[in-house]
């Protein structure tokens, strides 16, 4: 067998074994596990709802923010308002109102809407315009989940 043949099967061995250990290693849940920060809002008359915000990901890049009638850690698109980004700012009335401010490019709404509650969604249009939000959401009377806790 000559030396080039040789220096291939060693080449693809280790690539073989390397998949293999990121496979056992690094994909696992624990090796990196998510952080989640959740958020029950009461309303008198209703069974509560979540806000949860979730990061996850080896390099921490993907971010969730849920709004869900149910505690279930993952999102359903058909049922649970779904928020891709790090921030959302919200307000709750005692009508069993919940106001959410979120970019317009990260909201997913359901197809099913909420029974129980009214949900209003507000698109935040521009750059300016979520940072105002960000800086100034306790003189607006909002308050903040963050994937950040």
């Amino acid at each position: 067998m000559s030396n080039t043949k040789k220096i291939l099967f060693g080449v693809l061995g280790l690539i073989v074994v390397g998949v293999v250990w990121y496979y056992y290693r690094w994909r696992q849940e624990d090796f990196m596990p998510p952080t989640e920060n959740v958020v029950t809002i009461n309303f008198d008359r209703n069974k509560p709802i979540f806000l949860r915000a979730k990061i996850w990901g080896v390099s921490g890049n993907h971010e969730e923010i849920v709004l869900s009638e149910s505690n279930e850690p993952v999102a359903d698109k058909t049922r649970d308002y779904i928020f891709y980004t790090s921030d959302v700012y919200y307000k709750t009335e005692d009508n069993g109102t919940i106001t959410l401010y979120a970019p317009g490019s990260s909201i997913s709404e359901p197809v099913n809407k909420f029974s129980n509650v009214i949900v209003k969604v507000k698109s935040l249009k521009s750059t300016d315009e979520m940072k105002d939000y960000e800086v100034n959401y306790q003189k607006y009377g909002l308050k903040k989940i963050s994937v950040y806790k």
